[in-house]
């Protein structure tokens, strides 16, 4: 299926992806059933708490021996477009600390740009509990992200890139929405495709009416799992995506082992998905939309694009934390020479 949503105006632009999100670490935590029981918290879900909530599962889950590695949603889609050779550019607020430089220095070895903005606090932090069906349950610490302003966004590079890109875990404090917002219209001013995964039940629950307003109003590109779909349009699989195709240019539903579906131009194409043995599903569908806008900014056909970032999502799926295969890039390869 081919698109049109580039024009000769984007052929020549610096960026493929921009993004302002929120930058967290993550801590990966083997755990099971009980473990999630006694901290009070809802399987496969994800929560926002205070620092000192957090502090105390991390003292909880600390004989637990967590893994640490770089996160937020937004960052882990410039991973996987960077892994493929794609160019990002990364936006957001961290700590003077040890997770603020790390944070830092994965960006600069992924060769993504960074835009990051350093501010007294502490880095945000995201406790995942990985359960042995490889459903994972967020408990998350925002820390500093949420002081994230209008006179911290990159302008140069929202204008500079193809698509510009956030989720609506960003779509959190007054000041953060008022940047957002501003993004979304520099954006839209410049030229600049404008794409929104919805990322986690929890955002629509919070602000659900606040988002449906932005994405039919401002967003030409929306990326939903099966749940976000229903709770946004009231259905799933492909009358999910075909409801959610009337309210933007293009919209991707994802279904798991299901698959995915994508609605453009009145047509919905359904892309199938492999089956793979699950051990940890953060971050797939970060690494979907990854592979999918790596697709979609070299002007590849969406059943290309929608393959890409099946095979990137379901790859990741198979490792703990959001992590890929070492042939991940040549079998992308391999994929793009039969195509």
């Amino acid at each position: 299926m081919k698109h049109s949503l580039f024009n000769d105006h984007h052929k020549n632009r610096d960026l493929d992806v921009s993004t302002v999100e929120n930058a967290l670490v993550d801590l990966l935590v083997r755990a099971n059933d009980d473990h999630i029981s006694k901290l009070n918290l809802v399987k496969g879900a994800m929560r926002l708490v205070s620092p000192e909530e957090q502090r105390a599962v991390l003292s909880q889950v600390g004989s637990l021996k967590p893994e640490v590695e770089v996160g937020g949603s937004a960052a882990n889609v410039l991973r996987a477009l960077a892994l493929l050779g794609g160019k990002g550019s990364y936006s957001s607020v961290v700590g003077h600390d040890e997770y603020g430089k790390s944070f830092a220095a994965r960006l600069e070895s992924l060769t993504i740009k960074n835009r990051l903005v350093y501010q007294a606090g502490p880095t945000g932090t995201c406790v995942v509990l990985v359960t042995d069906d490889g459903e994972r349950t967020l408990n998350t610490h925002l820390g500093v992200c949420t002081s994230y302003k209008e006179e911290h966004l990159p302008h140069d590079d929202i204008a500079s890139s193809k698509v510009f890109f956030t989720t609506g875990y960003a779509w959190d404090t007054k000041n953060q929405k008022d940047a957002l917002r501003k993004a979304i219209r520099h954006a839209t001013e410049s030229g600049t495709i404008v794409a929104l995964d919805v990322a986690d039940a929890f955002v629509i629950e919070r602000s659900g009416d606040e988002l449906r307003a932005v994405i039919e109003e401002s967003v030409d590109i929306v990326f939903a799992n099966a749940i976000e779909a229903k709770m946004l349009v009231g259905a799933t699989g492909e009358e999910g995506a075909k409801r959610l195709g009337q309210r933007v240019e293009l919209a991707v539903v994802k279904d798991g082992p299901g698959g995915s579906y994508i609605a453009y131009g009145g047509s919905v194409l359904h892309v199938a998905a492999p089956q793979v043995a699950v051990v940890d599903t953060t971050g797939a569908g970060d690494f979907y939309a990854g592979g999918f806008l790596y697709g979609l900014t070299q002007h590849l056909p969406l059943n290309v694009c929608g393959a890409i970032a099946t095979l990137m999502g379901s790859d990741t799926v198979q490792h703990l934390g959001v992590r890929h295969s070492s042939d991940v890039v040549e079998r992308v390869r391999e994929l793009l020479a039969r195509s």
